[in-house]
């Protein structure tokens, strides 16, 4: 029994802008346990977003590296989340004997709730993909924004809210910490208007005190997104009596792993903090175990998995979107 890894590059069917940049393509690998014969056993896929995940390019490697040298053992960890996740879903996989569903068997598998999400584009590009996600069923629209003028944004999501009121549709918006601190809770203040759901990551994270003050204040419930990099929830203790976010958003490849989500939900769990999981540009083999594992820990409300058709070199679909779910494949 040993590791391998084989490396992709994923091509994007067109640009993914966000506040940050914007991506043509994006690195994956796949971490493997396979046994002499070399038949898989379980499988992973380590998935950065550079620049915004705390690893490197240089440490995923070595990472890498270091995992294939070791034989005839799965007690394996890294420090590196990317690849954590991936070591995660291939020892889960390994231990329940099934490499595409590692966390939950597929006939105990159940259609998952999605928002539509919104990319960083041009004004109209954007109210016209958000029309089209809204004419295709979806209910829950989730928007980035931040990058572009702030009052057309607010004119965007202005119309997006005639469609509907809160009861009918779910409006999310994700601004990626573009806002500046001293002019945040002004923003927020205009954003309220707007009956929305929540804000993911107002302002840039590592900055605790004034994130978590910035929680208390807001008249638009605040999630935590970035702030999760590098971090694990004692971090946060000491600094609750200040406010607390309304919910997590946790990405596995890039807060630590399968494990470690379980953790930041325990947590969330115990001070009445709501949580969901979002994709972060996996492949379909990444978004796969997400959706497994979103299962597994029957997860409630709305969740960011819609990303499975970014790319025009992707692997095989097991789940497909359909209207505002997400839905498993027949095989």
């Amino acid at each position: 029994m040993r590791w391998i890894f084989f490396h992709r590059i994923l091509q994007f069917n067109k640009p993914a802008k966000t506040s940050r940049d914007t991506l043509f393509t994006r690195d994956s690998w796949i971490l493997q346990l396979v046994d002499s014969d070399g038949i898989v056993l379980g499988e992973g896929e380590v998935a950065p977003l550079w620049g915004l995940s705390k690893e490197t390019k240089e440490e995923v490697m070595s990472e890498l590296y270091r995992i294939i040298k070791i034989e005839n053992s799965i007690e394996v960890s890294s420090t590196v989340s990317s690849v954590q996740c991936a070591i995660d879903a291939a020892i889960a996989g390994f231990h329940s004997k099934q490499i595409d569903f590692p966390f939950i068997l597929k006939n105990e598998l159940s259609a998952i709730s999605i928002n539509g999400l919104i990319w960083m584009n041009d004004i109209e590009e954007m109210r016209t993909e958000a029309r089209r996600k809204f004419d295709e069923g979806s209910r829950c629209i989730k928007l980035k924004i931040g990058a572009l003028n702030f009052a057309e944004e607010l004119n965007l999501i202005q119309e997006i809210r005639s469609w509907g009121n809160e009861d009918e549709l779910t409006i999310r918006v994700d601004a990626n910490g573009a806002f500046r601190e001293e002019e945040a809770l002004e923003k927020l203040k205009q954003l309220s208007e707007f009956s929305l759901h929540s804000i993911e990551q107002p302002i840039k994270a590592g900055q605790l005190e004034t994130m978590f003050r910035l929680c208390a204040e807001s008249p638009v419930p605040i999630a935590f997104d970035e702030e999760l990099i590098g971090s694990n929830p004692e971090d946060f203790e000491s600094f609750l009596h200040f406010g607390k976010p309304s919910y997590l958003v946790v990405k596995p490849s890039l807060h630590g792993g399968y494990t470690a989500a379980e953790n930041w939900k325990a947590w969330a769990d115990k001070h009445g903090i709501g949580f969901w999981m979002t994709s972060s540009l996996e492949s379909n083999v990444g978004l796969n175990h997400l959706a497994n594992w979103v299962c597994k820990m029957k997860l409630e409300g709305v969740q960011g998995l819609g990303t499975g058709s970014l790319f025009s070199n992707n692997s095989e679909a097991k789940w497909k979107v359909e209207g505002e779910l997400l839905i498993p494949i027949e095989s």
